[in-house]
């Protein structure tokens, strides 16, 4: 999604920075994301859009579950990772699948889908429940809604790594002044409810990882990279005091040091079936006579 749009705080820094934060993301949530999509039903055949794909690893995988016989829809607003999910798309050979850059809150297919997903999109939307409603309308009746998102609040180390603990602190802060809830995890059910959807499937998982060598501390890096201007401009930090040439290599060497045991972020998955809409039986004839 395109920085600042929706509220999106993570930057697109050219060119790697935050490319590499989300394939850190996809290493360490590789398996959440798999059950999640096992979880929501998809089948091979369906027609599926993939919100906020950004480099199409969540698009990738949904496309392995429908087969040559589905189609893939992935959306973004930015063109960097659009080019790199395009790239991987045509080396894997999957020619059912195709990337738009659109954005999210508006973009319409040409007819309904079978399902929607999204993964860590509804904490950068003004309104999630509106996004879980719009996506329920994209879907035919019976068709699936699924979105995975991510508990921030929750990430730890034990024993307590002190640059963590600060990190988390600015990370914290920073999404609360910019008004994005850092717990949209634990909120999905409530907000599938608000959109009308009942039923709702949820997984859950908060991969735990040990020593100087965890890739969710490249998560950890990766997000003062992006987020320091942010941080800067809502007064929460400076780059002074992050040090963010060094701050991996630093928050890496505590880990070591430590033998800590890092937990990251919980994230929850959440999927529905649209209600399916019958057509009204006709009263019995009365009889003849």
């Amino acid at each position: 999604m395109q920085p600042g749009a929706h509220g999106y705080v993570f930057g697109s820094a050219e060119p790697d920075p935050e490319l590499a934060r989300l394939a850190a993301l996809g290493e360490v949530y590789g398996r959440a994301t798999e059950e999640w999509l096992d979880a929501a039903g998809l089948e091979p055949g369906m027609t599926v859009v993939d919100l906020g794909c950004g480099p199409g690893g969540v698009t990738l995988a949904v496309a392995d579950r429908v087969g040559p016989t589905g189609r893939v829809i992935g959306i973004d607003t930015v063109d960097r990772p659009l080019r790199l999910a395009r790239h991987r798309a045509a080396e894997a050979g999957l020619t059912h699948v195709t990337f738009e850059r659109a954005d999210i809150t508006t973009w319409r297919p040409a007819g309904q889908l079978d399902a929607v997903v999204g993964r860590f999109i509804l904490v950068h939307i003004d309104d999630p429940v509106a996004q879980v409603a719009l996506a329920a309308d994209l879907v035919r009746p019976g068709g699936v809604v699924a979105f995975l998102d991510v508990a921030l609040c929750t990430r730890a180390a034990q024993p307590e790594l002190p640059l963590l603990t600060t990190y988390n602190r600015w990370l914290l802060e920073t999404f609360r002044r910019v008004g994005r809830p850092v717990d949209m995890a634990l909120r999905l059910a409530a907000a599938y409810t608000a959109a009308g959807l009942s039923r709702v499937t949820l997984t859950s998982a908060a991969p735990a990882e040990r020593g100087g060598d965890a890739v969710g501390l490249g998560l950890a890096g990766g997000d003062v990279t992006s987020l320091l201007p942010l941080m800067e401009r809502v007064g929460v930090t400076t780059a002074d005091e992050v040090g963010p040439e060094t701050f991996e290599r630093r928050l890496r060497a505590q880990a070591a040091e430590r033998d800590a045991v890092l937990l990251n972020p919980l994230v929850v998955g959440a999927s529905a079936r649209t209600p399916v809409r019958r057509a009204p039986v006709p009263p019995p004839r009365r009889g003849q006579g």
